[in-house]
């Protein structure tokens, strides 16, 4: 299942550190979600879901954070714990390895920029700010 979680730069650079980010809940396309919003295409619940996670990156931006960013995961079965309105609860840590990508959040929060998990490495600097 793909799932998003809000973050600041900071905290992406200490997840490509340890390769370990321990949350306990991601925003993801539950059932729930998406009959709520059955006007969508996957493609747009997606959209909005990562919409949803830059919000809460942008709340935890401070002046030394860095960049807002959005981390997309494709979350295991056997990992989640629960199924919520618009979130799953994780039993277990996420690894850099079920990392899809990162996105770089605008300061509106309106626009998300697309960066692959190899283009992280290069572009973490500019993010720090």
């Amino acid at each position: 299942m793909r799932a998003y979680v809000g973050v600041t730069a900071q905290e992406v650079k200490e997840f490509l550190e340890s390769r370990v980010l321990d949350v306990s809940d991601v925003y993801a396309a539950t059932g729930v979600f998406i009959a709520q919003n059955n006007d969508l295409d996957e493609e747009e619940i997606e959209y909005t879901l990562s919409l949803i996670a830059a919000e809460d990156a942008l709340e935890l931006k401070s002046d030394s954070s860095g960049s807002a960013c959005v981390l997309a995961f494709e979350v295991p079965d056997e990992i989640i714990g629960a199924t919520h309105e618009m979130s799953i609860s994780l039993n277990a840590p996420l690894t850099w390895e079920l990392l899809e990508c990162c996105f770089e959040v605008s300061d509106d929060g309106e626009e998300l920029t697309w960066f692959a998990t190899q283009e992280i490495v290069n572009n973490l600097s500019s993010w720090l700010g």
